[in-house]
């Protein structure tokens, strides 16, 4: 083979794994000769390098390349390792990572990541409309997804949200420094949705009620609940109460007092137009008529200069024939401080007494003493002794007195046997239905018939001839029905809508004055013996008629008589409760299905317990304040620290319960190796370390020791130049170190 030079032979472009390159053996002393390496051993066989002097560099830029060794790749720039990789697959950025592209694809089972915030959306100059659609999506049979969107100004969930261990909804006030919320009790027994009303009620004042299936609905206060009240129920607009089946008047042995004023007599005053033009005020109403309760005191407070000249008495009668002053106190002067006149109700009182000026006429009203005596003079016109039998009609224009323990046995017939002529007030005993019954004049009814006395009785329906009507049950189309009472067919002729109690489905329903569907939005009308619905009952739906027989006032309800189980669950909020929710200690606020969350003081200390799940406290809107004079993060048990922070002292972090770092007034200290992957600045501020300049390429020292220094006991040491040892100053070299200046 002709001998060529170099720059002659031809240029390979893609060498192959087996060629062969020449190649002087250094290292093996020089002796070698006539030596070769392959393509391939001179790419694999490359020496391990460093990061600050990598294997395969640049000519411009030896710092910065690739090394190797240990199984470990590593990619310098500048002198220094920015990303390695191990012979796990683990990859170690040091430094940001920033990502280009429109998707960034990280397939992994878990992704752990250390940082306290993820912020979306971050670019140029982002608003709401750059932030709309953004969010989260975990991929499924169809998308989860949970999403800011703009044109509704909320974030928006495509799935259930479910809030576990009795964690709360919080909505905080507009300067985040209190809130309300919503938690699950500590047991439910079965799962249970609240489906809301599709609207707001036109009504003020009413409340949510649920069906007992979940669908809440528009109610009057207490309509389908027991509500307790707390100082005066006063209801506007000349309002009822009705339906109820007792009132419980609560015995405090203490003395109710009505504050009395005198004013011009309005409209709103029984005796309006008659007698005096000035009238009693009490307690701000214009003189009501007042129910009292035996075994009570009550004063009428007269001390209001508008009483003056109007002195408060008490009568039998409304135009004052028959004074009434048993058991009745005055003191002063009307008009003056401390008048007033009182009266203790007792069993003798009469039933219904007046309160009236006693130099005018008809200022005041009536009060009812629900005691046991009939006011007036009861007259015997007639006394028998045993039997009496009268044969014909037996008229009495006056009373009928009887005494002792017998009865008074009334007619007894059937339905068929009722009087051919019947006049009203006729009352009979019907065998036939088993139900005493009276004639009001048009219809026979149970207890009074259609002029109901207050007794409640049963009804059910039958089929109506009127429009809307054919059907004597709930079949889905019919809205008219015949009131009948309950297992006969007689028909039922209530005094208005609201005498009757109706119940559909567990719901109960609206009554609304009128007679037609024309008039009602929501519940139901009655027209004569007819009950007309606003629509149709479903179908099957159960139901319950009762009439209740006379528009009765139910009374407020007595101290510790209603229980929660009586409360509509939701109808009491925050603003029900005038102050505040008082615990004793040790009685605890518990949240989630297994109590969960629990938050009590135990007399000594205040508690906020998690017993599952994590717990997670955030503010989304400002910042997070822990106060405390000396905080502690320790473990669940108490007995390992994690960090602590110390009033006016030191910051202090653990490692397994062994402390690590801790600050002082002058910096900090590190128990323990600190490692950095860099630092700032040249080091001269440094004591114990030379500093490094020069890209780390000269390392500058001091030329005079000027503090005594011992060096450590096997360890070498070097400085560079003449040393100077300042005045008094000792350097110690132990035996076996070595200090070298070069």
């Amino acid at each position: 083979m002709t001998n060529k030079k170099i720059s002659e032979l031809t240029a390979l472009t893609a060498p192959a794994s087996t060629d062969i390159l020449p190649i002087v053996d250094v290292s093996g002393g020089g002796t070698g000769s006539n030596n070769k390496i392959t393509y391939a051993n001179l790419l694999s066989k490359a020496p391990d390098g460093s990061a600050s002097l990598p294997s395969f560099s640049f000519n411009s830029d030896p710092n910065t390349g690739i090394s190797g060794g240990s199984d470990t790749l590593t990619f310098s720039t500048g002198g220094s390792g920015r990303m390695t990789i191990n012979s796990a697959g683990l990859v170690n950025i040091v430094g940001d990572l920033t990502v280009g592209g429109t998707t960034t694809t990280i397939n992994t089972t878990n992704l752990d990541v250390e940082d306290k915030n993820i912020t979306l959306g971050k670019v140029t100059t982002p608003s709401d409309t750059t932030a709309d659609g953004g969010g989260l999506t975990l991929k499924g049979a169809t998308d989860k997804t949970f999403n800011w969107v703009n044109a509704t100004d909320s974030w928006t969930s495509s799935e259930h949200i479910s809030v576990s261990g009795q964690k709360e909804f919080r909505y905080l006030d507009s300067d985040s420094s209190h809130y309300v919320g919503f938690k699950s009790p500590a047991t439910v027994s079965s799962n249970v949705v609240w489906t809301l009303p599709s609207a707001d009620t036109g009504v003020s004042g009413y409340v949510l009620s649920s069906d007992g299936s979940g669908v809440l609905s528009w109610v009057a206060p207490g309509q389908n609940a027991d509500p307790s009240f707390t100082g005066t129920l006063t209801l506007s607009n000349d309002g009822n109460i009705r339906g109820f089946a007792s009132t419980q008047a609560t015995y405090t042995g203490s003395v109710k007092t009505f504050t009395v004023t005198v004013a011009t007599k309005t409209a709103a005053h029984r005796y309006n137009g008659s007698g005096s033009s000035n009238g009693y005020v009490i307690d701000g109403k214009e003189a009501p008529f007042l129910t009292l309760t035996p075994g009570r005191t009550y004063k009428f407070d007269q001390s209001d200069n508008t009483n003056s000249g109007h002195p408060l008495r008490f009568y039998l009668e409304s135009n004052k024939t028959t004074a009434y002053t048993s058991n009745v106190t005055t003191n002063g002067t009307a008009g003056s401080s401390g008048a007033y006149t009182q009266i203790v109700v007792g069993d003798t009182t009469p039933i219904v007494i007046h309160y009236q000026c006693s130099s005018h006429s008809l200022m005041g009203n009536g009060i009812a003493t629900n005691s046991a005596t009939a006011t007036g003079t009861l007259l015997s016109s007639l006394s028998v002794t045993g039997n009496m039998d009268v044969t014909g009609t037996f008229t009495v224009s006056d009373n009928i007195l009887m005494t002792g323990t017998g009865a008074i046995d009334v007619a007894s017939g059937t339905t068929a046997q009722r009087p051919g002529s019947p006049s009203a007030g006729m009352f009979r005993f019907n065998s036939q239905t088993t139900e005493f019954e009276g004639y009001d004049g048009s219809a026979w009814g149970e207890i009074g018939g259609a002029a109901a006395t207050g007794t409640a009785d049963l009804l059910d329906i039958a089929s109506s001839s009127g429009t809307g009507g054919g059907s004597a049950t709930f079949n889905g189309s019919a809205y008219r029905f015949k009131l009948v009472t309950k297992g006969t067919s007689t028909a039922v002729t209530p005094t208005n809508a609201e005498i009757l109690r109706v119940s559909i489905n567990g719901v109960m329903q609206q009554p609304n004055d009128g007679t037609g569907q024309g008039d009602m939005t929501e519940g139901y009308v009655v027209s004569g013996t007819d009950i007309i619905f606003d629509s149709a009952p479903p179908s099957g739906a159960t139901y319950f008629i009762i009439n209740m027989g006379a528009t009765i006032a139910i009374g407020t309800p007595g101290d510790n008589t209603v229980t929660s189980a009586k409360i509509v669950d939701g109808t009491i909020v925050g603003t029900d409760l005038a102050t505040n929710v008082d615990l004793v200690d040790n009685q605890k606020i518990r949240f989630g299905a297994g109590n969960d969350l629990e938050i009590y003081h135990s007399g000594s200390n205040s508690f906020l317990l998690n017993n599952t799940g994590f717990f997670r406290i955030a503010n989304t809107t400002g910042g997070l304040y822990l106060d405390g004079n000396d905080v502690t993060i320790r473990s669940e048990a108490g007995d390992e620290n994690f960090a602590i922070f110390n009033n006016d002292g030191a910051v202090e972090l653990f490692f397994n319960n062994s402390k690590k770092f801790e600050t002082s007034n002058t910096g900090a200290t590190v128990t323990g190796t600190l490692t950095a992957t860099a630092y700032a600045g040249d080091g001269s501020g440094l004591t114990g370390v030379s500093s490094q300049v020069a890209d780390g390429c000269i390392t500058e020292n001091s030329l005079t020791i000027s503090n005594n220094y011992t060096m450590t006991t096997n360890k070498s040491g070097v400085s560079a130049g003449d040393i100077t040892i300042a005045s008094g100053v000792t350097v110690t070299i132990p035996s076996g170190s070595r200090y070298v200046i070069v």
